[in-house]
């Protein structure tokens, strides 16, 4: 609020000088002249100094946004740009901004030094969670589930799906405010290739409350300190997937999502156990941040343990909104038929505000439009087992799983 009162001053002081220059023009008056053009030159580069790239900012950099804004500001620095010719240094720099994934590309993994593919190895199996291959039933599963069992019958009546999942890589955590400002910090805003070609006009406006690139929710370009690990919010779905591809990784897909969370299993030929909530059939507030069970607002990642899924995925449940893939079918009313409207991207999970139970499940859907910027909606990646190479020498490779060795249209070369 302080940042947009002075900005409309100065430019109510740009305005008035200009004006002065104006009237001392006409009246050939120098001194009222000289007196306009330097008040005028003053406000507009007040105002400019105003606009500084997220990039810039630090203690250094962001201390006069700081002692304005009555929030407090991150004490973080852009990570210096690696030396050209120093590959160790890069590998350095994209390791400490979570680039792990990246690195263990087939086209980059094979060239790494061993300490450093150790390192991204093990920052993956920090970070992710893996989640088997297997089928996965889609749709209006709820009402037909019976203490978390499915037999062929039930699923014919609901018309489920059941699509088939390839093994994967999905981040334990939604991806937080401090994880994200490194992908601000690095000019990923300005950096074209990882975004849609359809939306580059609009990733202008991509800005935050001081007009700054970044997510809605913060200022200055800067997020608030006290939230570096609460889940990066306020982030369209095109946003969310340039994040993805600057990390090496993808947005997960509905089935992937609801395979991490429900964690079905074959019992039988023709009945599945299928869980309604990542931690089992029964629904729990105490278990997941949900309107009546939290702090009416986001909380850091690594909270509600107790309702970290079986293979240690947390808040897949409540927290926030998170951002798939796929976009979000709709039913034409007219016609009884699924249509897709590509702006629609579909969202699964709840949020610290929703308050149905019946939104809270596994299997629940909901769509918003992709350019939607909201409070309560954040995101994960995910990324393809086949997609990375886990071993780098012969003797590794035997035991490896298999690898492709081409990168998904998602990740830009």
């Amino acid at each position: 609020m302080r940042t947009s009162k002075r900005n409309r001053i100065l430019l109510a002081t740009a305005v008035f000088a200009a004006i002065n220059l104006a009237l001392g023009l006409v009246l050939d008056c120098p001194l009222l002249s000289a007196g306009g053009a330097v008040g005028a030159a003053y406000g507009l580069l007040r105002l400019a100094e105003g606009r500084r790239p997220a990039t810039a900012c630090g203690p250094a950099a962001c201390s006069t946004p700081v002692a304005e804004e009555p929030r407090q500001s991150p004490q973080v620095i852009a990570r210096r740009p690696a030396t050209p010719g120093d590959p160790a240094a890069l590998v350095e720099t994209m390791l400490a901004q979570g680039r792990y994934a990246l690195l263990l590309r087939p086209q980059i993994a094979g060239s790494l030094r061993e300490h450093h593919f150790r390192r991204a190895l093990q920052d993956l199996a920090e970070a992710t969670a893996l989640v088997p291959e297997g089928e996965v039933l889609l749709g209006q599963i709820d009402e037909s589930l019976n203490s978390g069992d499915l037999d062929a019958g039930e699923a014919a009546a609901s018309q489920l799906r059941a699509v088939r999942v390839e093994p994967l890589f999905l981040d334990r955590y939604p991806v937080t405010n401090g994880q994200f400002y490194e992908f601000v910090a690095a000019g990923g805003y300005q950096d074209a290739a990882l975004w849609d070609a359809s939306i580059l006009p609009a990733v202008l406006g991509f800005v935050d409350q001081t007009g700054q690139p970044g997510p809605h929710s913060w200022s200055g370009g800067c997020y608030d300190a006290a939230k570096k690990d609460h889940p990066v919010v306020g982030v369209s779905w095109y946003e969310a997937a340039a994040y993805a591809r600057w990390v090496g990784k993808r947005l997960p897909t509905d089935a992937e999502w609801v395979k991490a969370g429900s964690w079905p299993v074959s019992l039988a030929v023709t009945t599945r156990s299928q869980r309604r909530y990542p931690w089992g059939d029964t629904m729990d507030r105490g278990r997941a941040n949900l309107w009546g069970s939290g702090p009416k607002g986001t909380v850091p990642v690594t909270a509600f343990a107790e309702g970290v899924s079986v293979g240690g995925v947390y808040q897949l449940i409540g927290n926030v909104w998170e951002w798939m893939r796929g976009g979000f079918p709709l039913i034409d009313a007219s016609e009884g038929e699924w249509i897709f409207e590509t702006p629609m991207k579909s969202i699964r999970g709840g949020a610290f505000d929703t308050y149905f139970d019946s939104q809270t499940t596994c299997q629940f859907q909901s769509g918003e439009a992709a350019i939607a910027r909201k409070h309560n909606i954040g995101f994960r990646c995910a990324v393809g087992v086949c997609d990375l190479l886990l071993a780098q020498s012969a003797a590794e490779c035997a035991s490896a799983t298999p690898v492709e060795t081409d990168l998904p249209e998602e990740v830009p070369a």
